[in-house]
């Protein structure tokens, strides 16, 4: 199988994952960090993958403001959110996908927050482009990130190439010169982490072509990450 079909059906595993852990959070049943992992590494077997990308990480509330967070026994409880970030592995090759819901009922700075991430995706989305450099790329999600005040809440790159090892080139942050080349599958991945509060990140698999095509089916808009 080749990297794009390979990387493709990673996409809808993690897709269908997705929806079942909605389904699990809807229904109420007490959840921990770790009950959530442990389900998403049963299923992506069970759906067809090798294994994971990379241990998923679940984060709830103030743990996802530590980037790389080890999923724990922290209790899922409401009125704030969970971030989601895994991937599975289908014929050697990685896929990667991040969301952030909000459980229970968000106020208007945790939509104000939500949205300056999304709109900083977006913006870094649509310049995904043969020829174009890494810099550029993350210019595009940082600059968003920076005239809403909140630059110094973002401390990572933008993303990352992605293939039969999950960090590859290119790398889309500050002065990176990597080329963006046809049939790349790249993550384009801000985030904004509040200390003592909160962390939000949205990651997107995207093919070049010659438009910037996401894998992923499912949304991002904030109200569709309210789980009441």
């Amino acid at each position: 199988m080749d990297k794009v079909r390979a990387i493709t059906k990673g996409s809808q595993i993690i897709d269908q994952i997705y929806w079942e852990l909605l389904n699990i959070l809807k229904s109420k049943s007490v959840q921990t960090e770790i009950s959530l992992a442990n389900f998403i590494k049963r299923r992506a077997k069970k759906l067809g993958a090798q294994g994971m990308a990379f241990p998923p990480i679940v984060s709830f509330g103030v743990s996802a403001v530590e980037i790389h967070h080890k999923p724990s026994n922290k209790k899922i409880n409401k009125n704030n959110f969970l971030m989601l970030d895994f991937g599975v592995k289908v014929s050697q090759y990685c896929s990667d996908f991040t969301r952030t819901l909000f459980l229970g009922r968000p106020n208007s700075f945790h939509e104000k927050i939500y949205n300056i991430v999304l709109n900083a995706q977006r913006k870094s989305i649509r310049l995904v482009a043969i020829g174009k450099f890494g810099d550029e790329i993350d210019f595009a999600a940082r600059h968003i990130i920076n005239q809403a005040g909140y630059g110094k809440f973002y401390i990572h790159g933008t993303g990352h190439g992605v293939g039969k090892k999950i960090h590859e080139l290119p790398n889309f942050k500050p002065n990176s010169g990597d080329v963006v080349k046809k049939n790349d599958i790249v993550t384009v991945e801000p985030g904004i982490y509040l200390p003592k509060k909160f962390g939000i990140r949205i990651e997107d698999m995207v093919w070049v072509k010659n438009k910037p095509k996401i894998l992923s089916k499912i949304p991002t808009d904030f109200k569709s990450m309210i789980i009441k």
